[in-house]
């Protein structure tokens, strides 16, 4: 983990070394025509940065584009992390990499996204998000995010609608075979396992064949590996408070503000998780296309990806409950002794996670008789498998108690009794569990589209469709579980790397996270098992095997109508779509304590009206404005019966399941946008406002009502989710700005180009608490209301280089508490810089180097009423590849 100045220090001479190599080539260039001087500066980021104002400029909505430059790929890893340079765009990571893609303070769940304007399966085992980091950016040849809504599109779209955008043969650009490679490390690339090199190797082919060449042939195919370890310290989610006496002075009020006894507040554990992600990525695809006229064109596309993860993680675990008695009280620390719940756990999980996308596509647009005619037909297909193993053992009791001490941002915990704490002997082994969970998704759908020019500059437009998604999800569970007497004590199973010490963020002097071996730990307890199979027993998690699993069927019907209306500089798409969704579900509930099958279903409709207009003000500036209404389709497990629980001999009698009469949220959305297109198409100015009203989000409640039970109408107390709490408005404003510099520089430095775009939101959203009152929080789910991206390249003769900052505030997690709001989870402020160069060698090489993470930003999460207190602190650091593009 410490070659971080050796790489940076190459990395600047590097860089210094390219730009000095490039400065005599500068200089003979400037001696030829100015055209050809031009045409060789539109290259890399600033080809991109062209065409995708172009792209905006053509288009009558709010719309931002990522496009592959001229070597024919896009500078990313994952399609997730191209997109993290659009304005209002904000990323969600996993392990540091993008996974989840939020759009105008929109969370994954509320946005749609498609593959060549068709839906794609996601391996997403409750909700609908896209697994971004599972779709990596070799597959796109451009991404579209619309951000406002015309009726030709789908409704399911609140925040925005991603479209990636497949290569197509016809485009010259992408023609020929293309190779790139890339090579290097994660600085932290020390653990446990060892490790190995990371990179990435992505090819593609592109031809045109047949008579007139009128056949085309796009092949592409990805691989990606990430081979490295993330630290990871955690302090839970509850803090206990007490009196100056010492003793427990209970827990805040939903939304007090304030905190109970001294104010102290003593963190509920301390958890060091040492994760060793082993990830991959593969896959491939392949599009034909055939224009038999200039008026007809056809393609069929397939692609396949599979995204998987080994992963092992080290967790050292200091736990309690609260109470007890804490002496010694500073205004940083203390002495707790006696509390609740006290315990020491120490334990590996090996977990493997495979996620699989596919589809298969067919195709066409024509323009029979004067009239525009398009069709679709489309099957997606996604896989998820989780297969996990824990291996566990714990010490309880008071020989675990502790002293604590803030340091920062971290808590010191000693323990007061050391020997007692380091006697691995006490340490009862209490768990080996096996959890596996798979989830099958399908979705077939067709379309159709006809529009045909009217009097003058108008036109219409008409489509109808239907898509058919089918879901199963299955969760299986077992562990063996130690009886009296067992004798595979931490220190008896021999399965301790002591080899080794890893200090983790917030550990005190000497102190280390536990290792345990994973090759040893398997291999000890099945020679525990077979020798001494009496001191153990099986359990079979029957509840756990049930509750969990489903089956559904939803299918969405659509149907549109649009006036078009194109003149010299207003234009205007006006009309309403309405789609009609149903639902069929089964599922499982428990009555007392047999587990049976039980099934619902339900639906409702949405009329979606929208218009869109756009007027050159002049003949580069443009104004725009639009209106629609949309949805975002609610989980599938808050709709599928899953985990039902029925007690009959209650009275009254009680059931808590999900809603399939639960409605989607609704949203009405508005949209002001200003546009200066400057500099020969060269630069943008623009300023979007916007304004969302939400309505029908929903949360867990309880109330009595009349169900079917045995054929019969019965009250009874039904707990689930709910379509309730007040609208949800959500402003905001983009900026966005792109400027060549060459206007201002001496020809020896011509070719930079600046690019930045700042997001500014304010959201009322606001949560309902179990005693009836509702607390306003700070942001949406997933979503900062301050983003920002600065980005300067530099791209003449044989130099493209890039470097980037990306910033996101402080913004809510998934994981709201509606039992007091000091609890709730924020993603605390990210920033991160990247730098990334590459080299002409000749006409059909490019050597390239790529730095991530320059500034090793950290990943964090808060609680408390201000966002002050430390629950997680992880640590990915910085990366460094070295890599080529091959293009003939």
């Amino acid at each position: 983990m410490k070659p971080l100045f050796s790489l940076r220090s190459l990395l600047l001479t590097s860089v210094a070394t390219l730009i000095s190599l490039n400065t005599a080539w500068a200089q003979t260039a400037q001696t030829q025509p100015a055209d050809a001087v031009d045409a060789l500066i539109v290259t890399g980021a600033r080809l991109q940065n062209r065409l995708a104002i172009t792209e905006r400029r053509e288009n009558l909505g709010v719309s931002d584009s990522v496009t592959s430059d001229d070597v024919g790929k896009l500078p990313d890893f994952n399609i997730g992390e191209a997109l993290a340079r659009i304005p209002g765009i904000a990323v969600q990571n996993d392990q540091g990499e993008a996974r989840f893609v939020t759009v105008r303070a929109m969370n994954a769940n509320y946005n749609y996204t498609q593959v060549d304007g068709v839906s794609i399966a996601v391996p997403d085992r409750n909700g609908r998000r896209v697994f971004m980091d599972a779709m990596p950016a070799a597959l796109a040849g451009r991404i579209d995010v619309f951000k406002t809504f015309t009726p030709n599109m789908e409704g399911g779209a609140i925040g925005g609608l991603i479209d990636i955008r497949t290569a197509s043969a016809f485009d010259r650009s992408r023609r020929g075979l293309r190779l790139s490679a890339e090579i290097g490390q994660y600085e932290n690339n020390e653990g446990f396992e060892g490790s190995g090199p990371s990179g990435a190797m992505s090819a593609s082919y592109g031809t045109t064949f047949g008579d007139a060449d009128k056949f085309g042939l796009v092949l592409f195919a990805n691989y990606y590996k990430r081979d490295s370890y993330s630290p990871t310290t955690e302090y839970g989610s509850t803090r206990y408070f007490y009196t100056a006496a010492g003793a427990n002075a209970g827990q805040p009020g939903a939304n007090t503000g304030t905190y109970p006894g001294t104010g102290l507040a003593v963190p509920g554990e301390r958890r060091w998780m040492f994760y060793h992600n082993n990830r991959t990525r593969y896959g491939g695809g392949a599009k034909l296309e055939w224009r038999p006229t200039r008026d007809d064109q056809m393609f069929a596309r397939v692609f396949w990806n599979t995204a998987t993860d080994d992963e092992a993680r080290q967790t050292d675990l200091l736990t309690h409950g609260g109470n007890g008695t804490l002496s010694n009280q500073t205004a940083t620390g203390g002495e707790l002794s006696n509390p609740s719940s006290l315990s020491i756990q120490e334990n590996l999980g090996q977990f493997d996670f495979e996620r699989s996308v596919w589809a298969v596509t067919a195709g066409g647009d024509h323009k029979p008789g004067g009239g525009k005619f398009s069709w679709r037909l489309n099957y997606s297909g996604s896989h998820f498998e989780n297969l996990e193993d824990w291996a566990e053992w714990r010490q309880n009791g008071s020989n675990l108690n502790f002293a604590f001490q803030q340091v920062g941002q971290h808590y010191v915990f000693t323990p007061l009794n050391p020997t007692a704490f380091n006697n691995y002997s006490l340490y009862a082994p209490y768990r080996r569990q096996f959890d596996g969970r798979e989830l099958n998704e399908d979705i077939y759908e067709a379309k159709a589209d006809y529009g045909r020019d009217l009097v003058g500059d108008w036109s219409f437009e008409v489509g109808a469709g239907v898509r058919h998604d089918r879901r199963d999800f299955d969760e299986t569970r077992d562990r063996y579980l130690p009886v009296a007497g067992n004798t595979y004590n931490l220190a008896a199973a021999k399965v301790l790397n002591g080899d080794v010490c890893y200090q983790m963020q917030g550990a005190g002097a000497g102190q280390c996270i536990l290792v345990i071996d994973p090759k040893a730990s398997n291999a000890n307890f099945a020679a525990h098992l077979a020798a001494n199979p009496g001191q153990w027993t099986f359990d079979p998690m029957t509840n756990d095997d049930n509750n969990l699993d489903y089956k559904m069927k939803e299918t969405v019907w659509h149907g549109y109508g649009l006036l078009r209306y194109s003149g010299e500089r207003l234009k205007l798409v006006a009309g309403a779509r309405y789609e009609d969704t149903t639902n069929k579900a089964r599922g499982r509930r428990q009555v007392g304590t047999v587990w049976g099958d039980t099934s619902n279903g339900g639906g409702y409709g949405d009329f979606l009206p929208s218009v869109n207009v756009s007027y050159d003000l002049a003949d580069d500036v443009k104004l725009r404005s639009a209106y629609s209404k949309s949805v975002g389709r609610v989980p599938f497990n808050a709709i599928a019966p899953v985990g039902e629980r029925l007690n009959e001999t209650a009275s009254p009698i009680t059931l808590a399941r999900s809603n399939p009469d639960l409605l989607p949220r609704r949203a009405d959305n508005a949209d002001l946008a200003l546009d200066w297109y400057f500099g020969k198409g060269r630069g943008l100015l623009s300023a979007s406002l916007f304004y969302k009203k939400i309505r029908n989000e929903f949360f867990t409640a309880s109330a009595v009502t009349t169900v079917e039970l045995n054929g019969q109408q019965v009250e009874a107390v039904v707990t689930q989710p709910q379509n309730a709490g007040s609208p949800v408005d959500v402003y905001g404003v983009e900026l966005n700005l792109v400027r060549e510099l060459d206007f201002i520089l001496p020809p020896a430095l011509k070719g930079f180009t600046v690019s930045t775009n700042v997001t500014l939101l304010n959201t009322n959203f606001k949560q309902a608490m179990t005693d009836g009152s509702e607390v306003q929080l700070e942001t949406m789910i997933g979503q900062p209301n301050t983003t920002y991206n600065v980005a300067l390249s530099y791209d003449r003769g044989r130099v493209s280089a890039r470097l980037a900052y990306n910033y996101m505030s402080l913004r809510m997690s998934e994981r709201v508490n509606n039992t007091t709001a000091y609890r709730n989870r924020y993603d605390g402020a990210d920033d991160s810089l990247d730098f990334k160069v590459r080299y002409k060698v000749n006409d059909n090489l490019w050597a390239q180097f790529t730095a991530s993470n320059l500034i090793g930003a950290n990943r964090t999460e808060w609680i408390g009423w201000e966002r002050e207190l430390t629950m997680v602190t992880a640590d990915f650091g910085a990366a460094y590849f070295f890599g080529f593009n091959l293009r003939y």
